[in-house]
């Protein structure tokens, strides 16, 4: 059983937000969503309008079914003269694991990757996603009951999983917030106002009990400061499943 990170800890003691975020239970869909990752930062002038096509996924009917919009602040930008609020060097390690498994050719903000690959999509002029395969997968089910979360995932017995020794799987946990504004005061993006949505405000990976699928951890109420938790408009657990190290399935919801 791992423990999960301390910035969780807090989130989960947190008032007004306690109940919700300590009661929650969702299973997913059975076909294979998209895991939108946008590695951002406030101190990159040329990310902005990234961060505005995310953003419109707000407003997508098939928000938390099909697409799972995800905006990872990195740190490397910071030495420009602004350090991002939102900046986590797990943030800049999980851009560079991306690099490190080949899912990317390099890396830079913005970066979009989309189901465990790079897309430069959206450098184009056709910014629309990757044709979604409409693959059954198997079902992910996520639950928050008091201090214990439990997960669990149920492939398709039919699914391809792209891996011909079984897949290893790990489950991903992050805390989502959005309805952020920010005035930069320095930087690439000086006197800029910035609104943001779906920023990752904490993360962590689980290993599965005994190399199955089943996941268990135990939350340990600690009080650390947390910067921006009460500024934000909503809140949401979002939570994926990665099969040899890419998405498969997830599952998420706004906290109430």
């Amino acid at each position: 059983m791992k423990p999960l990170s301390p910035l969780i800890f807090c989130l989960l003691c947190t008032a007004p937000l306690a109940q919700s975020l300590h009661s929650f239970d969702k299973l997913s869909q059975d076909v294979r969503p998209h895991v939108i990752e946008l590695f951002t930062s406030q101190g990159c002038s040329s990310c902005p309008p990234a961060e505005a096509w995310l953003n419109a996924f707000g407003a997508e009917p098939d928000l938390w079914r099909h697409y799972f919009p995800l905006a990872f602040h990195v740190t490397y930008w910071d030495y420009l003269g602004w350090q991002d609020p939102f900046g986590n060097r797990a943030f800049s390690r999980r851009q560079y694991e991306h690099l490190e498994r080949l899912h990317s050719r390099q890396v830079y903000t913005p970066q979009f990757v989309i189901d465990g690959r790079e897309w430069r999509g959206w450098f184009g002029g056709d910014r629309a996603l990757p044709r979604a395969r409409g693959e059954k997968v198997g079902r992910l089910r996520l639950s928050i009951d008091g201090d214990e979360l439990r997960a669990s995932f149920t492939p398709t017995p039919t699914a391809t999983l792209d891996s011909t020794h079984g897949p290893e799987y790990s489950l991903q946990l992050a805390l989502v917030g959005s309805g952020f504004i920010t005035r930069v005061e320095r930087g690439e993006n000086s006197h800029k106002r910035l609104q943001q949505d779906f920023i990752v405000l904490s993360y962590t990976r689980l290993a599965p009990a005994a190399g199955g699928n089943r996941f268990h951890a135990r939350l340990q109420p600690e009080l650390f400061a947390i910067p921006k938790i009460a500024a934000a408009g909503r809140l949401a657990w979002v939570a994926w499943i990665e099969a040899d190290g890419r998405p498969l399935q997830a599952v998420a919801d706004w906290l109430e």
